[in-house]
């Protein structure tokens, strides 16, 4: 009896329990859902995002050349490796439930977008160290204006497409998918 019932699976509620305490449980996690997300995100953004620019201050500039990475990157690439997984644990006692590949669809975008965002900012970082004003536009900016050959501009302005823009469209908007 035992290794037919291995076979077919897992009971869908404990042995000693009623489907009714089961479905209680899986409401009460439900019922939570909103406020975890709510919860693990904030916390995780507000270490790892807000975080950022404290730990770029506190640490010495000479201990990251400008030609690797800033400890401010590492916060960014810890972000995009640990977010995945908080929403995937999310997802699982979402109160909607979503197709596999839907959800696998999602976060990819999501991390993604994510990416696009973290080698935007890097980069960012770098020229803003180099003398770039963030109040200019790329064409207006004095060190990007002087760039030869002239179509480097054009690259600088793709980039700022790809990070202010597309990265932050997909990183953010599936998040409300969830929702």
């Amino acid at each position: 009896m035992q290794a037919a019932r291995r076979r077919r699976g897992p009971l869908p509620f404990p042995p000693n329990s009623s489907p009714s305490a089961s479905e209680s449980h899986s409401a009460q996690e439900k019922k939570y859902f909103h406020l975890d997300l709510w919860l693990g995100l904030t916390v995780q953004n507000w270490i790892l995002d807000f975080g950022r620019p404290i730990v770029m201050i506190v640490l010495p500039l000479e201990w990251f050349p400008l030609n690797r990475p800033s400890a401010g990157d590492y916060f960014h690439m810890l972000y995009n490796v640990l977010t995945p997984f908080i929403m995937l644990k999310l997802i699982e006692r979402s109160p909607k439930a979503l197709p596999r590949s839907a959800v696998y669809l999602c976060i990819i975008t999501f991390v993604m977008g994510a990416s696009i965002h973290l080698v935007g900012d890097s980069i960012n970082h770098r020229l803003l160290l180099s003398g770039y004003q963030l109040h200019l536009s790329v064409r207006e900016n004095p060190i990007i204006r002087d760039l030869k050959p002239t179509s480097l501009i054009d690259s600088f302005e793709l980039l700022y497409f790809y990070d202010e823009q597309l990265g932050h469209l997909m990183w953010y908007v599936l998040l409300f998918f969830f929702l």
